[in-house]
């Protein structure tokens, strides 16, 4: 059994004064973060497994707090190893994954949650237990953000800036997958956005859930094309026109008007995306 950690010298000495210097009593708490500093909540919802998340409210010296987000992963299901040993790192964690992307996507220029550490514990190949912690990114959920402006009938909603967005959104894609990396789970919840309602300065995105990223090494376009197709049916929920769907993907593609390419990809989108949209029709007549 091997036992690793990491944490980014400018947290060092603000956990340590949380009572976290080492990070392996993350592992250990059972969900009992009470005993660290600071303000923690758990963010529950289904789905997650052995999995657990908290936001926490890290004290600062100006009496304020920074926020920072913490996973930890146990009883990983069998599949879920397999597919982290194929697509992300074999010998490491999917912790140590998400931070090590991170980094990577920082270097890159790509606006990701900020890394502030891991701990892991590994046996052999496979992930006993593991967590990371990733600072707070500005904004909020694009989806979200986007129907709260509809319905105050924001200025960023209509004509150029409304144009604009759609194109600056485009261009943070693409120079996401011009990384090599493709996401996996690629809806608009995921792409996070700090803007002005009334559009008197540039947006600026930022991409979360970093443990879905993987670098297809085969088939990659492939996962460009489910990438593209989640944003496609996440955007035409929240009332994306067909006029604003393709201006996203002509300004992705960096492609002139009526070019071929841009036809090949619109086909290949739109029928993922219908296929993704009847998919969640179902489920939701299914829960009901």
């Amino acid at each position: 059994m091997t036992r690793s950690e990491l944490l980014a010298p400018q947290w060092r000495e603000r956990l340590a004064a949380c009572h976290l210097s080492k990070l392996r009593p993350l592992l250990e708490s059972g969900g009992e973060v009470g005993r660290f500093a600071g303000r923690w909540e758990l963010l529950g919802k289904p789905g997650l497994g052995g999995r657990q998340r908290w936001r926490w409210h890290v004290p600062t010296d100006d009496d304020g707090c920074a926020i920072v987000y913490v996973k930890c992963y146990a009883a990983t299901p069998l599949a879920q190893q397999w597919d982290r040993i194929r697509r992300q790192a074999a010998r490491h964690s999917r912790a140590y994954w998400e931070f090590i992307q991170s980094q990577r996507l920082a270097d890159a220029d790509i606006d990701v949650p900020r890394a502030v550490g891991f701990v892991e514990e590994m046996h052999a190949l496979f992930e006993r237990r593991s967590a990371v912690l990733l600072e707070q990114v500005a904004g909020d959920a694009f989806d979200r953000v986007w129907r709260r402006l509809v319905e105050r009938d924001a200025a960023i909603t209509h004509g150029i800036a409304r144009h604009d967005l759609a194109v600056r959104l485009a261009r943070f894609v693409a120079a996401f997958h011009g990384t090599g990396c493709c996401h996996r789970d690629l809806y608009l919840c995921h792409v996070f956005v700090d803007l002005d309602p009334q559009a008197g300065r540039p947006p600026v995105f930022s991409l979360i859930d970093l443990a879905r990223t993987h670098r297809p090494r085969w088939r990659r376009m492939r996962w460009i094309i489910k990438d593209l197709s989640q944003l496609d049916a996440s955007a035409r929920q929240i009332g994306a026109t067909r006029t604003d769907r393709w201006r996203f993907l002509r300004a992705y593609l960096n492609l002139q008007r009526g070019a071929s390419r841009t036809r090949w990809y619109a086909r290949r989108i739109v029928r993922k995306s219908d296929w993704i949209l009847r998919r969640i029709a179902r489920k939701s007549r299914q829960a009901s």
